[in-house]
């Protein structure tokens, strides 16, 4: 309203607009207490203590969230992860910590979750699912089951249930896996998924559970057949995986809504982080490969 002045208005940005899919020019953006108050003409809410920074020439986008990451893979901690990220515009990240988890048990998740607290990045989490990965054939520091599950599940950082890597539990009934999913579900949150299996039975099966995204399709035809189920495409241009070009196709190929398609990075290491960036170049992967500029971001 202008009653209040702002403390800081950024002038004549191009505004990326996702809601409607514009680019608008000419936008003023004013920021009081670390919140945007307005997008629009501020000219009203500038006062004499008003910092004013001229975005004249340059473009404004909502900040980057990357829904499936593993922190581990940067070999940083989640502090030091931040201030890679945040200055190429990723502002929230939720994190799967199987990897530390596999190794210290809930002491490991919870160090993740406390070092990512108070900083510019909002950092959510998961609680792992298959810790350990191969049950049977590895030694790990813990084991992460239905009773682990249930009680983790009151952390208020945790949003959901970290990727469900045994896909063929799920689909065949193992009872712990279906028991995780059920904790997770009942909490209200959301259980996340790994199903790089080709068969439409299977997938029908594995989504039922109420499993809802999957970052290991790799193929257009896998892309499109699980957007169409209602699942969410992670496509995933990180350090170890390069499946944007082939994923997207899925998008560019044909014509459908792309609500169902989000970009993650799932395993980044430093070298990617300080040569190309983080979601950033990923969306400018998914722009070369043909996706219009507003639908990447």
């Amino acid at each position: 309203m202008g009653i209040t002045k702002a403390d800081t208005v950024i002038k004549n940005v191009k505004l990326v607009n996702v809601n409607t899919a514009e680019i608008i020019e000419n936008i003023d953006i004013a920021i009081k207490k670390g919140r945007i108050a307005l997008v629009g003409d501020a000219s009203h809410t500038i006062g004499k203590k008003t910092t004013i920074i001229d975005g004249t020439g340059y473009y404004a986008t909502p900040g980057f969230i990357d829904t499936h990451i593993h922190v581990e893979s940067s070999m940083l901690t989640v502090r030091e992860y931040a201030k890679c990220v945040c200055v190429h515009g990723t502002t929230t990240i939720y994190m799967d910590p199987h990897e530390i988890t596999n190794v210290l048990g809930f002491d490991g998740m919870k160090l993740m979750i406390e070092d990512g607290e108070n900083l510019p990045l909002r950092v959510y989490s998961t609680v792992p699912s298959c810790v350990p990965a191969c049950s049977g054939f590895e030694d790990t520091g813990a084991v992460i089951g239905p009773k682990e599950i249930k009680k983790a599940m009151k952390f208020k950082e945790l949003k959901g249930l970290g990727e469900m890597m045994n896909y063929p539990g799920v689909v065949f009934g193992d009872k712990s896996m279906h028991k995780e999913i059920e904790i997770t579900l009942k909490e209200n949150k959301i259980a996340t998924g790994h199903y790089p299996a080709s068969d439409n039975n299977g997938l029908n099966a594995y989504i039922a559970t109420g499993i809802n995204s999957c970052h290991e399709t790799v193929t257009k035809e896998s892309a499109l057949e699980k957007m169409r189920l209602g699942m969410y495409v992670q496509m995933r241009e990180g350090s170890a995986w390069h499946d944007v070009a082939e994923t997207v196709k899925s998008l560019t190929e044909n014509n459908i809504d792309t609500r169902f398609a989000v970009l993650v990075s799932d395993d980044t290491h430093p070298d990617t982080l300080l040569t190309d960036g983080h979601l950033d170049h990923i969306i400018r992967r998914a722009i070369q490969e043909g996706v219009k500029p507003v639908t990447a971001i």
